[in-house]
């Protein structure tokens, strides 16, 4: 009987372990939010976006690093909607979503990597 307590309490602590995931698989989209504003980079690392999901008047940006050459691409929605751009040749694997507040700092997440 103790042993099949000890095999349920393994299957169940592997079961809640696979539900509840270690994060972003790969392959899948990676999302950076600041507040209720998202950037994201697609599976592929080909392209990112930017969707502002605040009603507050600010205009939401991401800034995305491409691998080579070493430069930091900004692109920004002003509209209230979401946008998307590819990333031409090289790949995306590290972007930060900000807040435009103009007469204030922008509220911008930390610098997130895509795995």
């Amino acid at each position: 009987m103790r042993r099949r307590t000890t095999r349920l309490g393994a299957v169940a602590i592997a079961t809640i372990a696979v539900l509840l995931g270690a994060g972003t698989a790969l392959g899948d989209t990676f999302y950076v939010y600041e507040g209720e504003d998202f950037g994201y980079i697609g599976g592929d690392h080909k392209y990112a976006g930017v969707c502002d999901r605040e009603y507050d008047g600010f205009n939401v940006y991401v800034n995305f690093k491409r691998t080579t050459p070493n430069t930091v691409v900004r692109m920004e929605e002003p509209n209230g909607y979401c946008r998307t751009s590819t990333s031409g040749t090289y790949p995306i694997y590290t972007m930060q979503t900000c807040e435009n507040r103009p007469l204030m700092t922008d509220a911008c997440s930390g610098w997130q990597r895509h795995p």
